[in-house]
């Protein structure tokens, strides 16, 4: 069974380096490249909303992060219909100790009065920031505009290490995984 799951491992690991390094030559493979090499930045003027969790997201201490992004050109109360869908990511921080889930909305014009008592009538059990000026996606111009890429991993040093969103597809929820296994060097 342990040597399935290995070759299952290795071979969903061949296919995303060969989706993602594919068509380099392309114009998504050279965003998807510069965002890879990117450093994530989370701007002071985020507005935090905290989730009911005991732990709160703090950008400036060193950990691997799941970003949850949703830019302005969303519904934005549609995304937040869907934010149960990532609790059980939430969960990730009991197995990975400097693991944390968190969201940004950047809320278009129609849903921004209300959204941050709509997020926190929710108590989700992770933070979620309201990015009213649109200064996250200012200060990450690299974060693609593929929605499904809104969805990443950062490892330690705040450099992308995955993307995509895995509430939409079992294997992406497994790269989730192994990508995390190994970050925290496990087999």
């Amino acid at each position: 069974m342990r040597r399935i799951l290995r070759l299952l491992t290795i071979g969903l690991f061949v296919a995303f380096a060969v989706t993602l390094f594919g068509c380099i030559g392309s114009k998504g493979g050279k965003a998807m490249k510069k965002f890879y090499s990117s450093e994530i930045v989370f701007p002071s003027s985020l507005e935090r909303i905290e989730g009911k969790s005991g732990r709160h997201f703090d950008p400036n201490s060193p950990g691997v992060r799941f970003v949850v992004y949703v830019d302005s050109v969303q519904c934005s109360t549609c995304h937040l219909n869907r934010m149960p869908n990532y609790f059980q990511y939430a969960s990730l921080e009991t197995l990975y100790p400097d693991f944390q889930l968190v969201a940004i909305m950047w809320p278009n014009a129609e849903s921004a009065p209300t959204m941050a008592a709509d997020i926190a009538h929710r108590a989700f059990p992770f933070d979620v920031f309201l990015d009213k000026d649109g200064s996250f996606a200012a200060a990450n111009p690299s974060i693609p505009s593929n929605r499904d890429s809104h969805c990443f991993l950062l490892d330690r040093d705040g450099h992308p290490v995955f993307t995509g969103d895995p509430t939409s597809t079992k294997g992406k929820e497994m790269l989730l995984h192994n990508t995390l296994y190994s970050l925290y060097g496990q087999k």
